[in-house]
């Protein structure tokens, strides 16, 4: 879990994909450029700086990921027969799960290296791209992940992130179900909320 959650901080802001064209190609280009822009950020770390650096590159990434549809992915069937104060509320809180579970690591991959793979998996005539990309923090193997993506309009959205094959979101899925057939979905909620110490 340990190791999952120092490569699921680094693509809080590998993944911050503002793409102008639906080409795979292109989507891979942006990904790549992107990487540098982040881990240029995680660099200006100097530890007495670190809370505003991860804020930095948090912001700059997590417009493009689609938490909602995350969500979604997390809880599997209970979501449809969610409402939409209780979707919005799930969204909320699994959203700062996330965040706070992965992002407090992010910075030790300031001298990570990024590998973004050139051949794409193309997917929902070519509105969904799937890119592989391989990490390697000094002194460590390489890591691989795949990053789902849709397109969203003019650029592409994260909504799944897998590391060796396994997903970092459905892992949640059978702890979500068992809360929500003991609870109920506001259930699941109220926990959310107590493990983010949310109000």
């Amino acid at each position: 879990m340990k190791k999952t959650a120092f490569i699921t901080a680094l693509s809080i802001g590998v993944l911050s994909i503002g793409l102008a064209a639906a080409a795979p190609s292109d989507a891979v280009n942006q990904i790549r450029e992107n990487s540098v822009q982040v881990l240029g950020i995680l660099k200006n770390a100097n530890g007495s700086n670190d809370n505003a650096v991860r804020r930095k590159a948090e912001n700059y990434a997590l417009p493009y990921f689609d938490f909602e549809r995350m969500t979604a992915l997390a809880i599997g069937n209970p979501w449809r027969k969610a409402t939409a104060e209780q979707k919005q509320a799930l969204t909320k809180e699994f959203q700062t799960l996330l965040i706070r579970t992965y992002s407090g690591t992010m910075l030790k991959f300031k001298n990570a290296k990024v590998v973004i793979k050139d051949q794409p998996v193309v997917k929902n005539n070519g509105k969904e791209v799937v890119v592989s990309v391989e990490i390697t923090n000094p002194g460590s193997k390489p890591v691989n992940m795949a990053f789902t993506t849709y397109q969203d309009g003019s650029r592409y959205r994260v909504y799944n992130v897998a590391v060796e094959g396994g997903s970092l979101v459905t892992v949640y899925r059978n702890q979500f179900n068992q809360t929500i057939s003991q609870k109920g979905i506001n259930g699941l909620v109220d926990e959310l909320k107590a493990k983010n110490g949310s109000k």
